[in-house]
């Protein structure tokens, strides 16, 4: 079903991870917070985007609210912010752990349904200082767990949201061409994009030209007279559930914000250099500059990324290589300055360990009057164990030292206060309730990695010997 049980060697695992990242971040400032499991939908819709509503697990509750199962902790911390529960002076920093739920395809066709986060936000400061402190916590936490090998893949939505908007495009174009980066890296990649954007209207033919050239010459009345003559019948008869009015408000919207094909074409051809330029910093910085200049737009574009760069430099990521790829995207549609992820090679399928970003306009568009910048991170604990060594977590397990407490049936009473007294002293204790003798017990303490067998006597007496 892709929920995965833990046995108690991997639960110790996992509990160890935990606790060791929660002490990384409690010494930094970041204090530990519970939220619900369950939100209603509409907190996950607002902001997060099509493509994770298409993976979330969504229901109708008794009283009809229509409810999801959380698939990601950002959106809940900033609601709780919002309501209240989670105010306090800013900057505020806060830590998270537990399952989250969302669908990840799989091989086998089972799909990912709950897997565990551990991660930060920090509400209430702007720049790239703020971005460089939760990039170097990411890097930092793993290194602390004994993980080496990974990186950090960054790119920045602001910027290539700047520099689409310095060729003319308009909101709608500058927010396909984002999500469309991903696809621009693959072979054929541009043909489907532009295949898309036709489907959409983003790339029209002529007569769309014409008619968008018209609409926009006439005032609103004018152009809303022009549409409704040209699509009478289409009007009236209505669609599906729209009003008429509904149909021409839109489509003349559309019309109105029709592309220029040109600009487009450019921005397309702009965005496929950019998913060919990641790399080390310098280089893909370089490469991006020069990609700039060839579409004759202005270097200072770059200068987010630059102060990025410079603010990182202050910290010991302990060997974490940065790679900067402008080209890179994420699923989740609130980011809006810089986004990471965390990458290692030696996870199945590799897909991240982690990754994070900058979201300034999450809180306002979640119901708080004033806007304040945040950003925020999360690991995956399940992907993070993957990398660290067998006997991981051993040294917080108790069985070291652990003792097996056995009697007769006629001494129950006596072993029982044996072992109640060795707890009290903080070492841990199994009571052998079977009974069945010195050699049966010896062989479950064997089983069991015990080391000593304590067997008491009707007197009390304890005649302690090794397992």
């Amino acid at each position: 079903m892709g929920a995965r049980d833990l046995n108690n060697t991997a639960w110790r695992r996992r509990s160890a991870i935990r606790e060791r990242l929660r002490t990384f971040l409690d010494r930094r400032g970041y204090d530990a917070v519970e939220l619900p499991t369950l939100e209603q939908t509409d907190l996950f819709l607002r902001k997060s985007g099509g493509e994770l509503a298409a993976r979330m697990y969504s229901f109708t509750d008794p009283s009809g609210r229509s409810v999801s199962l959380r698939p990601e902790f950002t959106s809940s911390v900033v609601r709780a912010y919002v309501d209240g529960s989670l105010r306090g002076p800013l900057p505020l920093r806060l830590q998270y752990a537990g399952p989250v739920f969302r669908y990840e395809p799989s091989a086998d066709g089972s799909g990912a349904l709950e897997y565990e986060q551990l991660g930060a936000e920090l509400l209430g400061v702007a720049g790239e200082a703020a971005d460089a402190e939760v990039i170097a916590l990411a890097a930092q936490g793993l290194a602390l767990l004994g993980v080496s090998g990974h990186r950090v893949r960054i790119s920045h939505v602001g910027v290539v949201n700047a520099i689409l908007e310095a060729m003319g495009l308009t909101e709608r174009a500058r927010v396909f061409i984002h999500g469309n980066l991903g696809l621009l890296r693959a072979e054929g990649g541009a043909e489907e994009a532009r295949r898309r954007a036709e489907a959409l209207g983003i790339l029209s033919g002529g007569r769309a030209r014409r008619l968008s050239a018209l609409a926009a010459r006439l005032d609103p009345d004018e152009a809303r007279e022009m549409v409704e003559a040209l699509f009478a019948d289409t009007v009236a008869a209505g669609a599906g559930q729209r009003t008429p009015e509904e149909i021409l408000r839109r489509y003349l919207k559309k019309v109105r914000e029709a592309e220029d094909p040109a600009r487009v074409e450019r921005a397309l051809s702009f965005a496929v250099g950019l998913a060919d330029a990641a790399g080390e910093p310098e280089a893909a910085r370089k490469r991006a500059a020069e990609l700039l200049a060839e579409h004759n737009l202005d270097d200072g574009l770059l200068a987010p990324i630059d102060r990025l760069f410079d603010a990182l430099g202050r910290y010991d990521l302990m060997g974490a290589p940065l790679v900067l790829d402008l080209g890179a995207t994420s699923g989740i549609a609130y980011y809006t300055g810089v986004v990471f992820e965390v990458e290692h090679d030696g996870v199945a399928g590799a897909p991240p360990l982690g990754g994070g970003g900058r979201y300034d306009g999450l809180v306002k568009a979640l119901g708080e009057v004033q806007d304040i910048p945040a950003l925020g991170f999360a690991l995956s604990l399940e992907r993070v164990s993957e990398l660290l060594s067998d006997g991981f977590g051993d040294a917080d397990a108790p069985s070291a030292g652990r003792v097996l407490v056995t009697a007769q049936e006629t001494a129950v009473g006596q072993a029982v206060a044996t072992a109640e007294r060795l707890r009290a002293q903080g070492i841990p204790v199994e009571l052998d309730l079977s009974h069945d003798g010195d050699a049966a017990a010896a062989a479950y303490a064997k089983r069991r990695g015990i080391e000593t067998i304590m067997r008491v006597g009707r007197d009390g007496s304890v005649d302690e010997r090794p397992a």
